[in-house]
């Protein structure tokens, strides 16, 4: 395999990655959080919650896809994919940027999460 169709086969390999690790973040925590946006007060409040949910677990993981980026300083296409440890690199570099941003939109929704619990505690105090 050429490092240009190495490029080309570990980007979507990459791509495929961060939506399959959204995707397994959103399936394992879907029910949690869905007990805990019960708990919030307000009509529409847990219904919009749980919609956002998904898009505030892929999106996050695709951003941190995007955020690699393997051009440098004035590179060249051909220097890119002259050396095949630079691919590699880049590819480590996106695969932890997207566990890293996973990892932000987790605990961003944990927080989310705190505060809807922590307000149902408050209503229930009053009543």
């Amino acid at each position: 395999m050429t490092n240009e169709q190495y490029l080309i086969v570990s980007y979507f390999v990459c791509a495929a990655l961060s939506l399959a690790a959204g995707i397994l973040v959103y399936l394992y925590l879907r029910r949690p959080f869905a007990a805990v946006a019960a708990a919030a007060s307000g009509k529409h409040l847990p219904t919009i919650l749980k919609r956002l949910f998904p898009c505030g677990l892929l999106f996050p993981a695709l951003l941190g896809f995007l955020s690699v980026s393997y051009r440098g300083c004035n590179e060249s296409y051909e220097s890119i994919i002259a050396h095949r440890e630079h691919l590699i690199t880049i590819n480590q570099q996106q695969i932890s940027a997207i566990l890293f941003y996973v990892v932000v939109a987790v605990l961003f929704w944990n927080l989310i999460g705190i505060l809807i619990l922590r307000s149902a505690q408050h209503v229930k105090k009053e009543h």
